[in-house]
C-alpha cells in the first residue's frame, strides 16, 4: 500500500483551479487551530524569517490572515477536521 500525503492551506479551496484537486485523493483531513494559535505562528513565521515584529504583524494582517479566512469561509467539506481545543 503506497500513501502519498500533501500539505497546503488552498487544497480544499472552492474556488476554480483549487476545487478539481480534490478529486485527485481519497480523503482530506482539515486542521483548525483556535485563531489565536493561527496568528501567533504566522508571527513567529516572519519572525524567524528577520523580519521585526511590527514589520512580521503588518505581513501576517495584510496577507496571511486574509487569506486563511478565505480558505476557511470557503472550503469544500474534509473527510476529518481536527480541532484544537482554545
Amino acid at each position: 500500500m503506497e500513501f502519498v500525503i500533501v500539505e497546503g492551506n488552498y487544497l480544499l479551496l472552492d474556488q476554480d483551479g483549487w476545487r478539481d484537486l480534490r478529486k485527485f485523493w481519497d480523503s482530506a483531513i482539515m486542521l483548525m487551530p483556535p485563531r489565536a494559535e493561527i496568528e501567533a505562528r504566522l508571527l513567529q513565521r516572519w519572525i524567524d524569517h528577520g523580519h521585526t515584529p511590527e514589520a512580521a504583524r503588518a505581513r501576517r494582517d495584510a496577507n496571511d490572515l486574509p487569506n486563511a479566512e478565505l480558505v476557511l469561509a470557503n472550503a469544500l467539506p474534509a473527510d476529518w477536521v481536527m480541532a484544537e481545543a482554545a
